[in-house]
């Protein structure tokens, strides 16, 4: 049995060492952890990261001219990936270790074929088993899918004097949509943002873990833009597209100050507001303001044939959660399979009747 060296790093547990062997024995070779300094010039290698080890690798790529294999964890470590664009010529390939040992089993083995193409079994057989990756991924994502809409339902979140009511459903587009509520003693910033990448949007989701951490001790504001800021810089070295919805609402006076990107919409007040410039409102008690994401007026657009300021008007005297849920079963009724077009969020802020507030 031929063996592939690895390289684990110190600060890497053995969780992440027992996962790589049960790969590697299920394409037929054997594993061999080894440090930097042995590493044989002519052996596949297979490289365990993180943001540790970033230093450590870059060395790595500058003493050695074979190809490497990345593993990483890419819901935790995946600004690694941008981080090693420039060394991408001396990367064969990556093993996402989020993923079940048989979702990476025929990459490896692919890998391996191509590194060595005496032991490869013929473009049928590789055909076949990225077949079988397809195919395995695909039943997967219909799995998740069809859990999301029996369990996750309308959330709420709610505060002193004010509460968010949101859906979210998951899309085929690329790329996705997400949002969460940071709340200090005095302010709640809703966060609202897309991407059609999945690179861009897993930074973003890194950014707004950022936020979460420094809004306990900083001024949210500040965090705020530095974290717009961050998101569109992200967006430019990525070259993708962005769009977001920064909600940041002072529970003292009532005033809400939006910084909007892209062709998502607010509702308030019987007017239909696109996210084309900044804007500030002035909230009353009883007030609800609704804020559909780009995704969400794509499919409306796409899969609705009533007129979407109509269908708020004429629901505006409805519950909260009924009116929700009447939206995403008006975009989801004319769907063609289980995913809507896009990712959709349909958030709506509603103001206590009773909320005392400051009038300036």
């Amino acid at each position: 049995m031929k063996e592939i060296e690895c390289i684990l790093f110190d600060n890497q547990n053995s969780l992440i060492e027992g996962y790589i062997k049960k790969l590697i024995n299920d394409v037929d070779r054997s594993a061999k952890f080894i440090d930097l300094k042995s590493s044989a010039i002519n052996s596949p290698l297979i490289v365990l990261v993180n943001s540790e080890s970033l230093s450590e690798l870059k060395n790595l790529f500058d003493s050695r001219n074979q190809k490497i294999i990345i593993a990483l964890n890419t819901r935790k470590d995946f600004k690694l990936i941008s981080e090693l664009k420039p060394h991408f010529e001396k990367i064969f390939g990556f093993i996402d270790l989020t993923q079940e040992v048989e979702y990476n089993t025929p990459l490896l083995n692919n890998y391996l074929n191509l590194i060595f193409p005496q032991s490869a079994s013929g473009l049928q057989e590789l055909a076949s088993n990225l077949e079988k990756v397809y195919e395995f991924t695909k039943s997967e994502l219909v799995k998740i899918k069809d859990l999301h809409d029996r369990f996750v339902k309308v959330r709420e979140d709610k505060f002193k004097g004010a509460s968010v009511i949101s859906k979210f459903m998951v899309g085929e587009k690329s790329g996705g949509e997400f949002f969460d509520v940071i709340q200090n003693e005095n302010e709640v910033l809703f966060i609202e943002a897309g991407s059609n990448s999945y690179l861009l949007t897993s930074m973003i989701i890194a950014e707004i873990e950022s936020l979460k951490e420094n809004s306990k001790k900083q001024d949210i504001h500040l965090q705020m833009e530095l974290f717009q800021k961050a998101i569109n810089h992200h967006a430019s070295e990525t070259h993708a597209d962005l769009t977001y919805c920064l909600m940041l609402l002072d529970l003292k006076t009532l005033h809400a100050n939006f910084i909007v990107k892209g062709i998502g919409h607010l509702f308030y007040k019987d007017e239909l507001m696109s996210f084309d410039k900044p804007l500030k409102l002035k909230l009353k008690p009883k007030d609800k303001l609704f804020v559909i994401s780009e995704g969400a007026v794509k499919n409306w657009n796409e899969l609705s044939k009533i007129s979407m300021k109509g269908f708020f008007s004429d629901h505006k005297d409805h519950s909260v959660k009924d009116l929700v849920s009447d939206f995403f079963f008006e975009i989801s009724r004319n769907k063609k399979g289980p995913f809507l077009n896009h990712d959709a969020l349909l958030a709506i802020t509603e103001i206590e009747e009773s909320v005392i507030y400051q009038l300036s």
